[in-house]
């Protein structure tokens, strides 16, 4: 835990430490990373290490730490997963992207802080009493499969490793779980699909949510284990099972306890759930339930929507799949606006191929390459959910980057289409 910056004013700087110093313990205890930091301090007495080049200094905090303590501290060195899992999008990946997304992490740290789907084929006895000491809840687990044998072909493992006992010991201590299952047709999916939720649903209400979300198949799968993308039809029919499982959940635990992806329903064609059926929403993160909640936050706010615009253009980016969605359900509404003209483009991931559909994977180069030749509004807006925090897509384009090909502003909007609207409006202004 190597200090990188002190803050002025901080109680880091009023006990003297400098950048450079070494955390080593609290009142004994090991600090490996920051989580283990937080925890221990929040004791009454507080008895800090510190490794200042060959010396071990430490300091004594009366009635522990009142507010933030002030100083930064360098990354923490995430865990990488040694797990050579059938599915893995990382594998996928053509070359030459940013080395972060080539990092397999496989960090119950990073599940706890950010959400993070982990396997836990790699917490030992030890990790698994420092979860539940610090109440590392929820966690968030990608399961994909019970039975051994599946289990030990899908994640490329050579033994057991247990998983049903390792969330026996947390769920039995408190510590509340999500999983998620990756389907991949005739691999775990059938009866293996059935045992899988059925085993999980004996955990609940600890294993709180199953989410179901289909394999992602690219064009650079090479050297790999062959996987079939689902279509329509397959999507059906796991739409199919998943009504009548899912009310079986209900009447037996209170919970539907799964829940599908929001890809299932736009490859077979069919209308979302209502919100209801999501409950409290708990892995739209996951794809779950996002176009639900989309849509419905574009119904109550678009009573606000300014019934004229100034005569302005505006150019609306999808994928392929959410593409009859805003067909269906936003066009219409945004085309009644006096003024207003919109263009719905959708983009072909030809980075990816075919198979990928989904917005949160379209990336500069290709709405760059479709867009350049094709008349365009005075505004373009794209999905926000296909750059990462940092702003920037996964083949490494930024915004400005995009903006200066097409010679038009790009708005990736935070808070829907009346941010969208807003933005159209300062165009009377000016």
């Amino acid at each position: 835990m190597k200090i990188i910056h002190i803050e002025r004013n901080s109680l880091a700087e009023e006990l003297g430490l400098q950048v450079g110093d070494d955390v080593i313990a609290i009142n004994g205890r090991e600090v490996k990373d920051e989580i283990d930091f937080q925890f221990w301090a929040a004791e009454d007495q507080v008895l800090l290490q510190i490794r200042r080049q060959d010396e071990v200094l430490e300091f004594e905090i009366e009635g522990g730490f009142d507010g933030p303590f002030g100083a930064e501290f360098e990354p923490m060195k995430c865990k990488w997963c040694g797990n050579k899992c059938v599915f893995c999008f990382v594998d996928q990946n053509p070359k030459g992207l940013r080395s972060s997304l080539y990092f397999k992490d496989e960090d119950f740290r990073l599940s706890f802080l950010y959400g993070n789907y982990v396997t836990l084929t790699n917490v030992s006895p030890k990790d698994l009493r420092r979860i539940v000491t610090q109440r590392l809840s929820p966690l968030y687990v990608s399961v994909h499969a019970v039975d051994t044998e599946v289990r030990k072909r899908l994640l490329g493992i050579r033994g057991n490793d247990k998983l049903l006992d390792k969330i026996k010991f947390l769920t039995d201590n408190g510590i509340e779980i999500h999983a998620q299952i990756v389907l991949c047709p005739g691999w775990n999916d059938g009866p293996y699909l059935d045992q899988t939720v059925d085993e999980l649903s004996t955990f609940y209400p600890m294993v709180r949510t199953v989410a179901i979300v289909p394999v992602g198949v690219t064009k650079h799968r090479r050297n790999l284990p062959e996987l079939r993308p689902i279509d329509g039809e397959y999507a059906k029919k796991i739409i199919e099972w998943d009504t009548k499982k899912s009310k079986h959940f209900l009447q037996q635990k209170g919970s539907y306890f799964i829940y599908l992806a929001d890809e299932f329903y736009l490859q077979a064609g069919q209308p979302f759930p209502p919100a209801e059926r999501y409950e409290d929403f708990a892995q739209i993160e996951n794809g779950v339930g996002l176009t639900r909640d989309f849509l419905d936050t574009f119904e109550a706010e678009k009573d606000e929507f300014p019934q004229s615009l100034p005569d302005v253009k505006l150019t609306i980016v999808t994928g392929t799949l959410a593409a009859p969605v805003l067909q269906k359900n936003v066009l219409p509404t945004l085309r009644a606006i006096e003024g207003l003209q919109v263009d719905l483009q959708i983009i072909r991931n030809k980075f990816y191929g075919g198979n990928v559909g989904v917005s949160g994977l379209l990336v500069g180069q290709d709405i760059a390459e479709q867009l350049q030749s094709r008349p365009l509004g005075d505004l373009v807006a794209i999905p926000p959910n296909c750059l990462n925090d940092d702003g920037i897509f996964l083949d490494d384009w930024t915004i400005g980057r995009l903006e200066k090909l097409l010679q038009r502003p790009v708005l990736r909007p935070e808070f829907g289409f009346a941010e969208i609207l807003d933005k159209l409006y300062e165009f009377e202004l000016k």
